[in-house]
């Protein structure tokens, strides 16, 4: 419950900063998600990658959709793809691992000043 609340909460954070800051905030929103809710490791790369990723994707195939795909197809020509649809997959990729890595980040970072228990001497 806790991985698909992170989710949504990294998502919704993110789509409202970029429509005020630059997209690089999505790597500020998944930072402070990951440090105010815990979880393991994978669990806060996996919300944060998929969180973003889909808001990128989303966003990627709405522009694709508006344009008709003029501006994805001209895009993916410069880099020599054969389909706008290939620069929404790598948009969306690119998203998803600036969102999972920065959530991961976050997490950590939580991490480095949370005190350990004491397991005993042969744990």
């Amino acid at each position: 419950m806790k991985f698909l609340f992170r989710t949504i909460i990294i998502a919704v954070v993110a789509h409202f900063a970029l429509l005020y800051f630059p997209w690089w905030s999505i790597a500020v929103c998944g930072f402070f998600a990951g440090a105010l809710f815990s979880g393991s490791n994978t669990s806060s790369f996996f919300s944060g990658f998929l969180g973003i990723g889909f808001l990128w994707l989303i966003q990627a195939f709405i522009i694709h959709q508006s344009s008709e795909g003029l501006l994805s197809d001209k895009i993916a020509a410069l880099f020599t793809l054969s389909n706008g649809v290939y620069m929404i997959i790598i948009t969306a990729l690119i998203g998803a691992l600036v969102g999972g890595f920065s959530t991961l980040s976050g997490l950590r970072f939580r991490k480095l000043f949370k005190k350990e228990r004491n397991r005993g001497l042969y744990r």
